[in-house]
């Protein structure tokens, strides 16, 4: 897989206008539905990024300057975890910005990842040369906290990196072409850059692996839930899209909510507090219907 990456890598390379930055889906490197298999084919971030580099200077021999998202089994502290990296490349050694270990690992239905991997407990946004950045892995989008938590942090992209299987009936009457799933996402995706004012860009393994149908159909969304472009379903594809991050002022002023947020937040944090620490309803509070002199009573 990494050669294949490379490969890709230096072809995105040599686009006019050369690209900032590639995406993979989540495990890319290896594949998803190894089981067992992670214990073997997990390696260190400093690994992945020295042979990810190898492969794209053989690919193109003088390399030129690329950034990369990459989905990969990792192994950190003695301990696996399913994550990803975000790396430069072509400027000398690889350089290592950010990696981000999965936050909420499905086990359920036809996914087993907890028997595998340890969850990561952090999800911090980056800076990179040309903005800031965040990155989720596939179930970390069901959890609307998570696109939350990377705006506050100021991230303007959030690279959303998913090994997400074709499920649900097709065709449909709405308008998205593929599974139900690839309509389920869209909405997650959508709901993630409108509500919080941000780009977030979505990249889904494509292909079969383990009996299982990866449908693809990559996308990238706009401030505004806007889709800005959107990958085939079932074929594999190079989505290029050029972004103005100007925009995010334009789509922040129209709808302010992350604004409202951050206004609210001193509230919510007391309120989470509260919740987490009493799991005790406070009492109601309200006024009653005024008396005859015009008295109020608080109850």
């Amino acid at each position: 897989n990494l050669a294949r990456m490379g490969g890709l890598l230096a072809r995105a390379a040599t686009l006019t206008p050369r690209a900032t930055v590639v995406q993979f889906p989540e495990t890319a490197a290896t594949g998803y539905f190894v089981e067992g298999g992670v214990r073997d084919l997990a390696v260190t971030a400093g690994e992945l990024a020295r042979d990810l580099d190898a492969a794209y200077r053989k690919a193109l021999g003088e390399p030129l300057p690329v950034d990369v998202v990459v989905g990969f089994y990792e192994k950190w502290r003695d301990t696996l975890y399913n994550s990803a990296a975000y790396v430069r490349l072509g400027t000398g050694e690889p350089e290592i910005l950010h990696v981000h270990r999965k936050n909420f690992l499905p086990t359920y239905g036809l996914f087993d990842e907890e028997r595998f991997v340890e969850r990561g407990h952090e999800m911090r946004a980056f800076d990179t040369p040309w903005g800031r950045a965040a990155i989720l892995v596939c179930e970390d989008a069901w959890h609307s906290l998570s696109g939350t938590v990377a705006a506050l942090d100021d991230a303007q992209l959030i690279f959303l990196s998913s090994a997400a299987p074709a499920r649900g009936v097709w065709p449909r009457d709405d308008a998205t072409p593929g599974p139900a799933s690839v309509a389920r996402w869209e909405r997650l995706v959508r709901d993630i850059a409108e509500e919080h004012g941000v780009f977030v860009t979505f990249s889904n393994l494509v292909g079969s692996e383990g009996g299982k149908m990866f449908p693809g159909a990559s996308m990238l969304m706009g401030p505004r839930g806007d889709v800005r472009g959107r990958a085939p379903v079932w074929d594999e594809a190079m989505l290029v899209a050029t972004i103005d991050l100007g925009d995010l002022a334009r789509a922040r002023a129209d709808t302010p909510l992350l604004a409202d947020l951050r206004t609210a937040l001193p509230h919510l944090r007391e309120l989470l507090d509260a919740v987490d620490r009493d799991h005790v309803r406070s009492p109601v509070e309200w006024d009653p219907v005024p008396t005859s002199d015009n008295e109020i009573r608080n109850t």
